[in-house]
């Protein structure tokens, strides 16, 4: 049974940075003590000047493989989240073909086998028909994904009547529907009334994918999973009344994405279509309010909606035509991080909104939290490391992000996934030690 010992880290305990070793055993946390364990250990990692914090949870990524491997695969998507100090990632079901039923679940789960650097779970796709819920749910399914923009559709979503029946499935087979929240019929209306004018620039796509088609859409799934009683997550929320909003559910939480809560429009000036995604960068005063929900709890978590594309689908002189998405994984931990050391963050926030709260949402047992017995999935942060965005550098396959060029401070130094070194300092140094987790695995 292999060991590694992580000599000299610092901890949180109580909000506060204190010094102790940390004992790994195969895949699992032996010991945290402030003495140096007794027991010899096979690998000894001198982590003076690092904090240890669990293993950050991505509740929000597209990994593509399958028929859009051209975009990014299983290996490179999942190099680029241990690399940023992720050793869980969710994949979201919107691939080619989509994972819209038990069979095509099973498909993907096969396909990754033995490919991942970072442990992997996979969403598949609401739908109304209740037989595929649950085959989906009882064959690993994390959550089942809502499109109510109808990027991916089994079902017409704008009819209450079927989101009723769809939600009420998802219930009766104890599973967490999550959300994004933006309204068809709204972004349709719009986009089609610029197209007809002959208008096609980013300002035209920012104002078919305004705030009132968020709100709509939270609104209505809102007073459906009150009325239902469902558990419910809103992907990417934009707005800090749709997080209020949000707040009054029981059984509903939210995650914001570092994009959505560091820019503002100014992106688009410098990037163009490039920092395209949906739901849009807003206007500052509309970023500032959400930060300040982010900081204070009102956001549960964070999540990157890592969304890879080739650099020619993402540069459209039409910007109906530029694919939506930016990749996050590697660069949500330095920015971040950076927050930290500004100030306006503080590091016990980050851990909840990274680690520990995903994990709890989304019920993966012995993550997000540094633990005895509990999976050794850590991230050894370097709180000094200074880094400069540089997309040319990424190992995801998607080279490109609105944040080039920004400085940061602060770095994953070492990436540990199921007790095996994964990453140090942005290289891969180990095999594929990731699995994939299924709803329910203890």
């Amino acid at each position: 049974m292999s060991s590694t010992l992580i000599e000299s880290a610092k901890i949180l305990v109580g909000g506060e940075l204190t010094p102790a070793n940390i004992l790994l055993e195969a895949d699992k946390i032996k010991s945290i003590s402030k003495t140096k364990p007794i027991t010899h250990a096979d690998t000894t990692i001198h982590a003076a000047g690092l904090i240890a914090l669990p293993g950050l949870i991505d509740a929000h990524v597209h990994l593509r493989d399958l028929e859009l491997s051209y975009k990014e695969t299983f290996e490179t998507g999942t190099q680029a989240a241990v690399a940023g100090g992720y050793t869980t990632v969710l994949d979201m079901p919107n691939t080619r073909p989509p994972t819209i039923n038990a069979t095509r679940l099973k498909e993907k789960i096969t396909k990754a086998q033995g490919r991942l650097h970072s442990n992997v779970g996979f969403q598949g796709t609401l739908t109304t028909d209740a037989a595929d819920v649950r085959g989906m749910k009882e064959n690993g399914a994390i959550a089942l994904k809502l499109y109510l923009n109808k990027s991916l559709q089994t079902f017409d979503s704008s009819d209450l009547n079927n989101l009723t029946i769809a939600f009420r499935a998802a219930k009766e087979s104890n599973a967490l529907v999550t959300v994004h929240a933006e309204d068809a019929n709204t972004i349709s209306r719009i986009q089609q009334d610029r197209l007809n004018e002959g208008k096609t620039c980013v300002q035209d796509f920012l104002e078919a994918h305004s705030p009132q088609a968020e709100s709509l859409s939270v609104r209505t799934v809102v007073g459906l999973s009150r009325q239902m009683e469902a558990r419910v997550h809103f992907c990417h929320i934009t707005l800090p009344e749709s997080v209020r909003l949000i707040r009054t559910l029981p059984n509903a939480s939210c995650e914001a994405t570092a994009h959505h809560l560091l820019l503002n429009h100014q992106a688009f000036r410098r990037f163009g279509t490039l920092a395209i995604c949906v739901p849009p960068i807003r206007i500052e005063a509309i970023r500032e309010g959400l930060w300040k929900e982010f900081v204070t709890g009102g956001v549960d978590i964070l999540a990157s909606d890592h969304a890879p594309h080739t650099i020619e689908e993402k540069k459209q002189k039409n910007a109906w035509n530029a694919a939506s998405g930016i990749p996050g994984l590697e660069t949500s931990l330095p920015l971040m991080m950076t927050q930290v050391s500004k100030g306006k963050l503080s590091l016990q926030r980050l851990v909840e909104a990274a680690s520990e709260f995903p994990a709890r949402i989304f019920h993966l047992n012995r993550k997000g939290v540094l633990r005895g017995g509990f999976d050794a999935d850590i991230v050894l942060v370097d709180p000094k490391a200074k880094v400069t965005v540089n997309p040319t550098k990424f190992l995801t396959m998607a080279k490109y992000t609105p944040f080039k060029g920004m400085k940061c401070v602060g770095a994953a130094a070492y990436t540990f996934v199921n007790g095996t070194l994964a990453a140090e300092r942005g290289r891969i140094v180990g095999p594929p030690a990731g699995r994939v987790i299924k709803s329910g695995s203890e």
